[in-house]
């Protein structure tokens, strides 16, 4: 199992970045690893809803299906997935900032199914380094929101 965590500080108001991340379906513009994230109903973003998604790993494009499993709204979201080799957890953690912006605290955990766990430990870099873009890319996309009210 691998767990990263990144930090996120942005202007915009709590009540639109959670608005924003709870709904996975944009997924696809701040994690460059999700090449599409599409919801299985229109209920909206809330507990039990259920993407299909691609994700990108190297040149493969990897199935996958995530469910919301919990939602404490502008406090927190989890997300579960599982696809053929990976099961991964996202939790997104809210909170106000003083001075009116977010910090958003972003936690995946991520676990390899056998056979493919064996290469866990030679694949610690590429897991720091698929955290460090979607923290880049999450920190831009969300700016955008604090200009756009």
């Amino acid at each position: 199992m691998t767990k990263i965590v990144r930090t996120i500080r942005t202007d915009a108001t709590i009540d639109r970045v959670f608005e924003y991340l709870a709904d996975f379906t944009n997924a696809t513009e701040w994690d460059p690893g999700t090449a599409s994230s599409v919801p299985r109903d229109d209920s909206g973003a809330g507990v039990g809803q259920t993407y299909d998604l691609v994700v990108l790993w190297g040149n493969k494009k990897l199935p996958m299906v995530y469910r919301t499993v919990s939602l404490d709204p502008l406090a927190s979201v989890t997300f579960v997935g599982e696809g053929s080799t990976t099961i991964a957890t996202d939790t997104l953690d809210f909170a106000e900032l003083p001075d009116g912006g977010t910090k958003v605290e972003y936690s995946a955990q991520i676990t390899l199914k056998w056979p493919y766990r064996i290469a866990v430990p030679f694949l610690g870099s590429k897991f720091r380094a698929l955290g460090d873009e979607a923290a880049a890319s999450l920190t831009e996309v969300l700016a955008g929101l604090s200009e756009h009210p």
